[in-house]
């Protein structure tokens, strides 16, 4: 634990900030594509966008109900592979070669880079 992040307050940190971003995937898959894209919104994204949001309220939900040990661990995993694999790709285009929408693009960024540092300290 380090500057009072524990586990738990990391866990619950988490979970509302992935949370936030399921139900804005459930409701407005449009704009998870218009906000940060510089490409319109089609039915097929919203379609696997919106099909996404069940998958992060299931993970929500175990992380509420694991030891939060493990839940910590798991959502660290869970902030660092999601930064790798999508703000950042978006960003550097080491997978993929997307025209990124700034600012909005930076709340992803900034919000799973700071997961992850937080899951690293609150792991202390």
């Amino acid at each position: 634990m380090v500057f009072g992040l524990t586990p738990s307050l990391y866990v619950k940190a988490g979970s509302f900030i992935f949370g936030a971003y399921g139900v804005q995937m459930l409701l407005v898959p449009s704009n998870m594509m218009t906000d940060h894209f510089e490409a319109p919104a089609t039915k097929y994204t919203d379609f696997w966008i919106r099909g996404q949001s069940v998958s992060i309220a299931t993970v929500v939900y175990c992380m509420t109900k694991l030891p939060e040990d493990v839940a910590a661990k798991a959502l660290l995993g869970l902030s660092a592979g999601i930064a790798v694999l999508y703000p950042f790709n978006a960003k550097f285009g080491y997978l993929s070669s997307l025209e990124v929408k700034y600012p909005m693009h930076y709340v992803p960024e900034a919000l799973m880079l700071g997961l992850t540092v937080a899951g690293v300290l609150a792991l202390k």
